[in-house]
């Protein structure tokens, strides 16, 4: 009768082959194209996996191992994740190897003679340690997506209010698609600042592209206006539809001190005849 100990000196002394076979194996499940440099370094961990794995088999507490493979294993897990567009790239070759993983370890269980509750014992051991795997990775795949969405939306916002020159101290703003409370946060601490550091005399705010804004947004925009006339700008708005107008009144924001125009070129006309 084999023992854990004998099984876990094997696993150690054949981790590189072993992780060869279930190398081999993954890039035969994994549907998105694996960089050179990814696959050298998956043989290098897999072999290293199986030295590591024969190292919980000597240990009992499973939050111990939990502890361990988290720090072996989570720079690892972060590679592969970036290298995924979708979770179901991630999730789907996950049962094949698990299952191809569990049939390898219990061969090698019954060529060693392992008894029935020692081998219960590995894989249970294993199974443990690929469901930590799998929920790491699962939630730094969150992050990541997360992270690269914030991105993105950060660089939309920056896109979504252009500040467009006309003329010598004039500029338009033109506001476009759906104003929610971050657009309105972005236009007051970055556009503002930015409208703030240039020599201008007009801003012409330009609502023209402007599919829904609530009240609450409203305010914030129309705050905006206060704050360009405290720094000494002119203000005039364009394009401000009827249906909108009637909302933003109806809502107690009044801006009866504010030049509107139907277009763009009527402010620029408008403000041309008084210079």
């Amino acid at each position: 009768m084999g023992s854990i100990q004998d099984f876990a000196s094997y696993l150690k002394d054949n981790g590189e082959e072993l992780g060869e076979k279930l190398l081999v194996y993954s890039l035969g499940k994994v549907d998105v194209e694996i960089p050179q440099h990814m696959i050298e370094e998956s043989r290098k961990n897999n072999g290293r996996f199986f030295k590591f794995f024969s190292d919980t088999l000597i240990v009992e507490e499973e939050e111990s191992v939990e502890e361990k493979f988290l720090r072996w294993s989570r720079d690892n897990i972060e590679e592969q994740v970036s290298m995924m567009d979708k979770l179901s790239s991630l999730i789907r070759p996950y049962p094949d190897t698990r299952m191809y993983f569990s049939d390898l370890i219990g061969m090698i269980c019954i060529q060693k003679e392992l008894s029935t509750k020692d081998t219960l014992f590995v894989l249970n051991r294993l199974n443990f340690i690929l469901d930590i795997n799998m929920r790491e990775s699962i939630l730094l795949f969150e992050k990541y997506k997360n992270r690269i969405n914030a991105e993105s939306r950060k660089e939309i916002l920056a896109l979504s209010a252009p500040i467009v020159p006309i003329q010598p101290g004039v500029v338009v703003l033109p506001l476009v698609g759906k104003i929610d409370s971050a657009r309105a946060e972005q236009l007051m601490t970055q556009t503002i600042p930015e409208i703030s550091s240039m020599d201008l005399d007009c801003v012409i705010i330009d609502f023209s592209g402007i599919v829904t804004i609530d009240n609450e947004v409203a305010g914030h925009v129309f705050d905006i206006t206060n704050v360009l006339k405290l720094l000494g700008i002119d203000v005039n708005v364009s394009g401000l539809r009827p249906e909108l107008a009637q909302h933003i009144v109806l809502n107690g924001i009044h801006f009866d001190d504010i030049q509107t125009f139907s277009n763009v070129q009527q402010a620029i006309k408008n403000w041309e005849q008084l210079i």
